[in-house]
């Protein structure tokens, strides 16, 4: 019997580089936008915010945006490339019609929406702009995951950064220069989806028809269609404590949190995303090797060095930056970000430990572990919220997402066993989370001093990932070599000699 070639890991490694500076420069962007957002829209403006994207959610939930979730699945497991292009056209048919539905029923419903979502009084108006943005939004889902799945990172990366700097340009003008408030926001998006998703299936249908296959829809129905349950539990965790908050307070308190909710998603960026855009197709794939157990336990281990030393960096830093970027009003929100780092790398966890019940194609028992998860975070939020106020809901959250993860590793586990490494992965959660207390413990003086303190503090912890034996011996043989290669590469360019002479 022949043996399977070795998976090339450093191709996860080289996709997830280019996907990184992708994801790197849209939360640069973001966080230089924080100090125009903060001055020029109130924490009751960014609450209204806040609010429209838990309705645009939502919309989302009900137009079925996770029927997508199959593609990945189904590409792999066609045999031909005609029945994987059939998966991909007939994903983009069934999206755009249901999207189109979805978001003629926030337009048309758009004063009792606004009613419900922002209170009495509060202009449809704003609904309105985000349900129009929705249906060109549904125009993205599958030619993002066809180049995701063509490993074509590079146009990925380009085309996501010109939409970003597009609708950053459209803010400035917008919000600044206009003083159109939130509403300047929703249009810049709104702009941006219609020229992005035009172009994108334009692209994308030229490449792989238009072919409505019976069975691909059915197969991407029955994969998905669980996944509908999972986002509305979802949204429960996510966007739920908003809900209760405004009915605690007032959307300024939606607001700070919602700002201490935004490092969360930067640790998904920068710790998850990056990585997660290349294995998520790429696990299908070697779900089908006779190694698979050692790649993914090799994955996960990769995978949280490099989540925890994100979240490591933006606990110790979180709230310098505020203190820089950030009017005075929105200082509060750094006490919550460590609380909803946590809850940030459980759910990051339960992202990879869920390929059990997909391989399996058993998703209704990834929507039973998310509901369960839900049940604990609406208790939660009931309770402690009124107690707690933003507080009690970002702790409600990290047991919710401590419950999911739980749940989803237990049955992923019985269905698809995967003999992961824990020891390594445990041994550098203790050094973060002792890094992270320390620099939580620590004052605050002047905030170059603090910046110092703390930038030592990160020196400490990357010594510690280097001796702890979080890396095998082979990994740190393979850095050392890097880090020599690249050394004699700076020397030999630096005396002169020329590149290609390097290999002799």
């Amino acid at each position: 019997m022949a043996t399977a070639a070795p998976f090339n890991m450093s191709r996860i490694g080289r996709h997830g580089l280019i996907y990184g500076a992708g994801v790197l420069l849209s939360k640069a962007v973001a966080f230089f936008m924080l100090p125009v957002y903060t001055h020029y829209l109130t924490p009751a403006d960014y609450g209204v915010l806040q609010l429209i994207d838990m309705v645009l959610e939502v919309a989302s939930i009900v137009a079925g945006s996770r029927l997508a979730a199959g593609i990945f699945r189904f590409y792999h497991k066609a045999e031909t490339d005609e029945e994987r292009r059939a998966v991909l056209s007939t994903a983009m048919v069934v999206l755009l019609v249901s999207y189109g539905l979805a978001s003629t029923a926030v337009y048309s419903f758009a004063p009792r929406i606004a009613a419900v979502a922002l209170g009495r009084g509060a202009d449809p108006t704003l609904v309105r702009i985000a349900g129009i943005s929705l249906l060109f939004e549904s125009m993205l889902l599958v030619p993002f995951s066809y180049l995701r799945v063509r490993d074509q990172s590079v146009f990925y990366v380009v085309v996501t950064s010109v939409k970003l700097l597009l609708q950053v340009g459209l803010n400035v003008a917008f919000v600044v220069f206009l003083g159109l408030g939130a509403a300047g926001v929703l249009v810049s998006t709104l702009i941006a989806n219609i020229l992005t998703g035009l172009f994108l299936t334009v692209y994308v249908v030229k490449d792989v028809g238009v072919k409505v296959s019976i069975d691909a829809g059915r197969d991407l129905l029955r994969f998905g269609i669980p996944f509908v349950g999972t986002q509305v539990a979802t949204f429960l965790l996510t966007f739920g404590d908003r809900f209760f908050l405004q009915q605690a307070a007032d959307t300024a308190a939606v607001g700070l949190y919602g700002l201490a909710y935004q490092f969360g998603f930067l640790l998904a960026g920068l710790g998850e995303m990056p990585f997660s855009m290349v294995w998520e197709p790429a696990r299908f794939e070697i779900a089908k090797r006779p190694d698979r157990d050692e790649l993914y336990a090799r994955a996960f281990v990769y995978f949280n060095m490099l989540l925890l030393t994100m979240g490591v960096v933006i606990t110790l830093f979180a709230g310098d930056f505020l203190r820089i970027a950030a009017a005075p009003a929105f200082q509060p929100a750094r006490d919550l970000v460590p609380i909803i780092v946590i809850a940030y790398v459980l759910q990051s966890w339960t992202l990879m430990h869920n390929i059990g019940i997909q391989v399996r194609e058993r998703t209704e028992l990834y929507t039973l572990a998310t509901w369960l998860g839900a049940i604990v975070a609406l208790a939660g939020y009931a309770v402690l919220i009124p107690r707690l106020l933003g507080l009690g809901a970002a702790l409600a959250t990290v047991a919710s997402f401590g419950v999911r993860e739980w749940v989803t590793y237990v049955v992923s586990q019985r269905l698809w066993p995967v003999r992961y490494r824990w020891g390594p992965v445990l041994r550098l959660l203790l050094l973060a989370t002792s890094v992270c207390v320390i620099g939580v413990l620590l004052p605050q003086p002047n905030v170059w001093v603090s910046l110092a303190t703390r930038g030592l503090l990160l020196v400490a912890y990357l010594g510690g990932v280097w001796y702890a034996g979080v890396l095998s011996p082979a990994d740190r043989m393979a850095v050392r070599r890097l880090v020599a290669s690249r050394g004699h590469l700076l020397i030999a360019l630096r005396r002169g000699a020329q590149p290609e002479t390097l290999a002799e």
